[in-house]
C-alpha cells in the first residue's frame, strides 16, 4: 500500500497532484493542492461532490475489495480553477480504513504506473479511462460525455428537489400562517414536480441516446413547444442554403438550443427570443451559423457561476464536432448564443455526368 506521507506527499504540497483523504463514512478529512479543489470541504460528504454524486455503491465496493480503484477522467469545469482535463482516482487504504484521492493532469497519465507501483492497476485505469480505445480525440469525447451526464443530472434532479423543497417551506409557512394559500401552494409543488419528472425523462432519454445518432431535427417544433410552455413570442427564419446543414447537424443544435431555451425561462425573464439559421463560407467548405437571441436581462458573461455548466456543455456539444459556441451578454442587454458548426459540402458532379 502506498505511503502517502513518503510517496505524494511532497508532491502535493508542490502542487503538482493534487491529494485528498476521505473517512470510511465518506466525509472529507483532508484536502492537498489546488487539483482537488473540487472536492467538498473538510467534514461534508464527498457524495455531494458533483463528480461523486450517486456513487455510493461504488466506493462501498471499492471499500470491501470488489473493485481496484474508481478512476473520474476528464475532471474539468467542476471548480473555476481547474482549466485543464484532469484524471482523479479514488482508492481504499485497507490499513488504515480511509478512501484517498489522487488527481493530476492528463498529461501526467504515464506518471500514474510509477505513483500507484503497479502495472496492473496503471493498465485498468487506462482501460476504464479510454475504454480500450487509445487515440487521445476519443479519450477527449468521453470525457466530455461524461461531463454532459453529470450536467444532466445536475439540471434536472438537483434543480426540481431544490423547486419542491421551496415549496415545503412555503406550505409549512402557510399551514400557520396562512391556511387558505396551501391549497395554491400544493399546486405549485404538483406542477414543479411534474415539470422536474419530465426534465429528467428527457434526460434519461439523453443518456440512452447514441452520440452518433443523426436525427432530423424539428428545432421547429422544438420552438413553438417552448413558446407554448413559456409564453414567450419565438420568430424563426431559416434560410433555405441552411437546411442542409441544419439536417446534418441536427443532434448538435438540438442539444445546444435546448440548453439556450432553459436558460431563456429559467434566468433571462425574456418576452422574445429569436432563431436564425444560415450558411456561410468557411476556410474549408462551408459552415452552419445559428443565432438565438432573447431580449431578457443579460447577464456578465465574465463573472463565474460556480456548480452551473450550461454554458459550458453548450461550448462542448459544439467542439465535439469540430466548431464552436459563443456566448454575448450584458446586463440589461439580452444574450446571444452563435453556433458555428462545420457542414460536409457534396461533391462536385464528374463532367458529363448528369446528376439525377
Amino acid at each position: 500500500m502506498i505511503d502517502l506521507s513518503k510517496d505524494l506527499l511532497a508532491a502535493a504540497e508542490a502542487n503538482v497532484i493534487g491529494l485528498a483523504v476521505i473517512g470510511a463514512d465518506r466525509s472529507m478529512q483532508r484536502k492537498i493542492g489546488g487539483l482537488v479543489e473540487w472536492l467538498p470541504a473538510i467534514g461534508i460528504d464527498c457524495c455531494e461532490c458533483m463528480l461523486l454524486v450517486g456513487m455510493e455503491a461504488e466506493l462501498a465496493a471499492l471499500a470491501s475489495g470488489q473493485r481496484d480503484m474508481i478512476a473520474l477522467a476528464g475532471v474539468r469545469g467542476a471548480s473555476p480553477d481547474i482549466t485543464q482535463p484532469m484524471t482523479a482516482v479514488v482508492l481504499w487504504n485497507g490499513a488504515q480504513s480511509h478512501y484517498f484521492v489522487i488527481a493530476m493532469p492528463d498529461f501526467a497519465g504515464r506518471q500514474v504506473e510509477t505513483l500507484l507501483g503497479s502495472e496492473r492497476r496503471a493498465r485498468r485505469l487506462m482501460e476504464q479511462q479510454l475504454e480500450a480505445a487509445s487515440a487521445e480525440v476519443r479519450f477527449a469525447s468521453l470525457a466530455r460525455t461524461r461531463l454532459r451526464l453529470a450536467r444532466d443530472l445536475h439540471d434536472t434532479l438537483v434543480h426540481s428537489i431544490v423547486a419542491l423543497l421551496t415549496q415545503i417551506r412555503l406550505i409549512r409557512h402557510y399551514l400557520s400562517a396562512d391556511p387558505s394559500r396551501v391549497a395554491d401552494s400544493l399546486a405549485t409543488a404538483e406542477d414543479a414536480a411534474a415539470s422536474g419528472l419530465g426534465r429528467a425523462r428527457e434526460a434519461i432519454a439523453r443518456l440512452r441516446m447514441p452520440d452518433d445518432w443523426k436525427l432530423d431535427p424539428d428545432v421547429e417544433g422544438q420552438l413553438s413547444d417552448f413558446a407554448t410552455r413559456s409564453g414567450v413570442r419565438v420568430s424563426i427564419q431559416i434560410d433555405e442554403e441552411a437546411r442542409a446543414g441544419l439536417r446534418d447537424c441536427g443532434l448538435t443544435v438540438q442539444r445546444i438550443l435546448s440548453e439556450a431555451l432553459r436558460n431563456v425561462q429559467t434566468h433571462a425573464q425574456a418576452r422574445r427570443v429569436s432563431f436564425h439559421a444560415f450558411d456561410e463560407p468557411a476556410a474549408v467548405g462551408r459552415k452552419l451559423v445559428v443565432e438565438i437571441r432573447d431580449d431578457g436581462r443579460g447577464f456578465d458573461p465574465a463573472v463565474p457561476t460556480p456548480g452551473h455548466f450550461g454554458l459550458i456543455g453548450m461550448a462542448e456539444f459544439a467542439e465535439l464536432v469540430g466548431g464552436s459556441c459563443a456566448v454575448e451578454s450584458a446586463p440589461g442587454q439580452g444574450t446571444l448564443v452563435r453556433i458555428s458548426l462545420p457542414v460536409a459540402v457534396p461533391p462536385v458532379a464528374s463532367a458529363g455526368v448528369l446528376a439525377d
